[in-house]
């Protein structure tokens, strides 16, 4: 990626070299320039994104099972009751996140193939 970045601005740079294009003209072939980066940051931030709400989903899947076996309060849990639904949902959380950083090699795979 960095040789991306580096390409992006010698181009960029090369652009502002010619005085007598216009500042439009200037603008538009930086642009040009950093087409290849944004396309990078898209695909990246789209994986990422996907990432994140996947895994909040699941964390809300473990949460919802949880209040449907213990009740929709919260709050009016017994003590006993609001520790086995802390631990249950902690170790619910975690396999989430185990589960999902399995996926990680997946993700890099396809940045890398699409970039």
């Amino acid at each position: 990626m960095r040789d991306i970045q580096k390409k992006m601005f010698i181009c960029s740079s090369h652009c502002c070299e010619d005085n007598s294009i216009s500042r439009e003209e200037v603008e538009t072939c930086i642009d040009r320039c950093n087409a290849s980066m944004k396309k990078i940051q898209n695909v990246i931030e789209k994986e990422l994104t996907a990432f994140q709400g996947q895994l909040s989903r699941c964390a809300l899947s473990c949460y919802d099972r949880l209040v449907q076996k213990y009740g929709p309060e919260p709050e009016k849990y017994k003590a006993e009751e609001t520790a086995l639904f802390s631990s249950q949902l902690e170790k619910c959380v975690s396999t989430c996140a185990d589960d999902h950083v399995k996926l990680l090699p997946q993700i890099k795979e396809r940045i890398l193939k699409n970039i």
